[in-house]
């Protein structure tokens, strides 16, 4: 080996050290899928209806929705890696105080804390990986990052349910108090030495990230209140009259202002916008499975928890195995032909999660599954690599932040709308077969029907993608 190929492993070594460290970051984050399985339990220990227990999901997902862009902001200004450390120290508090809570508002308020503390990882961590790498191995570190995110997808699930069946609920939030202090004891004692970029600090621009933040916020909210208020819900209407006004305003300041946070003009951009559409609606699509696998695993195939847990968790599970592959595929392929072929083996896999019935075999529904992960693991790394090349270097928080929130946008629409077609679907089930909408007998065929309706929506993202992909090449 020579001197220069040493020295060249040696700093590859170096540059992945920020990757390990904000993959990491995320994994604890994304073990948050551990609450799923934790839900029943909760209720029942605060005497909480099942309207009222989305309450601990709305509290987490919209504090750190709107946070994201502000957060990534925030790291362009003062650091990517001290955000990190603050983002990790206030996940040991906010965890730490939920698996505590001795009352539910109690709760309420430490799910506050722990999404503010998962929008300061989040909008910060793609950022880390990127600005410690050239351009050209970007798509490469995106996919080694990406397994960390994904496999905290994949272990929350079965581990929660094992915690939760040893020690109860409050220990799916005790257990990343040490895991949080670890990562952050590794960041402390071996800094990435990626410092801020030299210059002036860009102004953090709170009243654009903010204005961007609550519309996202306010759309969020009512589209996820929608199912369990109605519509003329007085929080419902609030909601969707806040979206364009905050939205408008975000547009009003940014364009008039001198240095903005995320400038509205990058969506003139046709790749720029199809990238972050995409990722919406990929999200969306394939986050469904976790509104409603589990209630067919467990209960229309009569899986036992523990097992049901692990056939959800092939999702991601296989997202994990196949990132960092496509890391290294995007960069012969390309990224919009890679995101391209993602999309096609989401959609076949959504079709074939809806052809699932009565008795299928556990192993044959863990394919479907698997191969929905699959698809989203070729798109993402392949897309997000997209988006963070479009944002300048000095911006990366910017640009993490970004993909971070047009991912959450499309889980909790995807999530919202899935439960509004889902309703629907066993209302017309209902009076085909003349018995109550609530009636088991009306789930599998509405489950069968959602996920053929999201296979064609990610067909129409396919065909979405094809057409960037030609634009690219003309």
């Amino acid at each position: 080996m020579t001197a220069d190929t040493t020295a060249a492993h040696g700093t590859e070594r170096v540059a992945a050290w920020p990757t390990v460290v904000a993959a990491t970051a995320v994994f604890i984050v994304n073990l948050d899928t551990m609450l799923n399985i934790a839900l029943p339990a909760i209720s029942r220990a605060f005497d909480v209806e099942v309207a009222d227990i989305t309450w601990l999901v709305i509290c987490y997902v919209l504090t750190y929705a709107c946070l994201l862009v502000l957060t990534g902001r925030l790291g362009d200004a003062f650091g990517h890696e001290r955000l990190l450390r603050i983002g990790l120290a206030g996940t040991v508090v906010g965890v730490g105080a939920a698996g505590l809570a001795p009352t539910w508002g109690f709760l309420l308020a430490a799910r506050v804390v722990q999404g503010a503390a998962a929008a300061l990882v989040l909008g910060v961590a793609p950022a880390l990986v990127t600005t410690s790498v050239p351009a050209e191995q970007r798509a490469r570190a995106l996919g080694r990052f990406q397994l960390g995110v994904a496999m905290g997808f994949a272990i929350g699930p079965p581990l929660g349910g094992a915690l939760v069946e040893l020690f109860g609920w409050r220990a799916v939030y005790l257990v990343r108090v040490p895991m949080a202090l670890a990562v952050l004891a590794m960041v402390v004692s071996r800094p990435t030495g990626l410092a801020r970029p030299a210059g002036p600090r860009p102004p953090l621009d709170l009243a654009g990230t903010l204005s961007l933040g609550g519309a996202v916020a306010a759309g969020l909210l009512a589209l996820n209140r929608a199912n369990a208020s109605g519509w003329s819900s007085p929080l419902v209407i609030g909601g969707l009259v806040c979206l364009p006004v905050l939205g408008a305003t975000w547009v009003w300041i940014e364009r008039r202002g001198e240095a903005p946070a995320l400038d509205p003009r990058l969506f003139r951009s046709g790749a720029f916008t199809v990238a972050n559409v995409l990722s919406a609606v990929a999200n969306g699509a394939m986050f469904m499975i976790w509104l409603l696998a589990p209630y067919y695993l467990l209960t229309t195939l009569g899986l036992a928890t523990v097992l049901g847990g692990f056939v959800l968790a092939a999702n991601p599970f296989a997202t994990a195995v196949v990132a960092p592959l496509a890391g290294r595929l995007s960069s012969r392929l390309g990224a919009g032909r890679l995101a391209a072929i993602g999309l096609a083996v989401q959609c076949c896999g959504l079709a074939l999660v809806g052809r699932l019935g009565a008795s299928s075999p556990a192993g044959v529904a863990a394919l479907a599954l698997a191969s929905v992960g699959l698809g989203i693991g070729l798109f993402t790394v392949p897309n997000l690599s997209l988006v963070m090349g479009a944002i300048p270097r000095e911006e990366q928080g910017v640009a993490g932040g970004l993909t971070s929130m047009a991912r959450t946008i499309g889980v909790v629409s995807g999530v919202a709308i899935g439960s509004l077609a889902l309703t629907a679907l066993r209302e017309r089930e209902a009076d085909r077969l003349g018995v109550a909408v609530g009636d088991a007998v009306t789930f599998l065929p509405a489950f069968r029907q959602l996920f053929t309706m999201a296979a064609l929506v990610t067909l129409g993202a396919l065909v979405l993608s094809l057409t960037r992909l030609r634009d690219r090449e003309h």
